[in-house]
């Protein structure tokens, strides 16, 4: 009997698909050795890159969960400070409101305040310059009264000026004759 490479499933001999029962003819110890050197070099080298490999994907899960915590975290920081800004900014924004009615306020006072004065103030200038005209008409009245009075006066003889004057100073009720 020849030993081949396939002797194991193949004999030449006998029928097609035959097994052998001759251990030392099928090579069944080579084979052993083979798949004992295969699983060998499978656990020093393939296992150990693999185990390598495999702790490395897990650090990389165990860091993206804790990226995604630190990220979670910081929303949850980012989202708080916002609404802290925004109640300020609220806050700020009522404050700001109150204190330009406030001013807008002081300032109308002001100013009609102002108005009222800047009116009692005309009104009595033109008040005090009606009674100045008043009494200027008046005292250019009496001078018209006057000179006309004395003009008639002085147009009158001796005798019928010192008549007036006495008919004059009866009426008034002065002396009597």
């Amino acid at each position: 009997m020849e030993l081949t490479f396939f002797s194991f499933f193949l004999n030449s001999e006998e029928a097609f698909l035959e097994i052998n029962s001759n251990f030392l003819e099928t090579n069944v110890v080579n084979i052993g050795l083979l798949v004992g050197l295969l699983i060998y070099a499978y656990k020093v080298s393939i296992s150990v890159s693999l185990e390598d490999r495999q702790k490395e994907i897990i650090q990389t899960i165990e860091n993206a969960q804790k990226d995604v915590l630190n990220a979670t975290n910081y929303y949850f920081l980012a989202e708080k400070g916002f609404t802290q800004s925004f109640f300020w900014l609220q806050s700020w924004k009522a404050l700001y409101e109150k204190d330009k009615i406030e001013i807008v306020t002081t300032k109308y006072k002001q100013v009609k305040t102002g108005l009222e004065e800047s009116f009692a103030t005309t009104e009595n200038l033109i008040s005090s310059f009606e009674k100045k005209a008043f009494l200027s008409l008046q005292r250019y009245i009496l001078f018209l009264a006057a000179s006309r009075i004395l003009r008639k006066f002085l147009l009158l003889s001796e005798l019928e000026q010192s008549k007036l004057i006495e008919t004059t100073i009866s009426k008034l009720e002065g002396f009597k004759k």
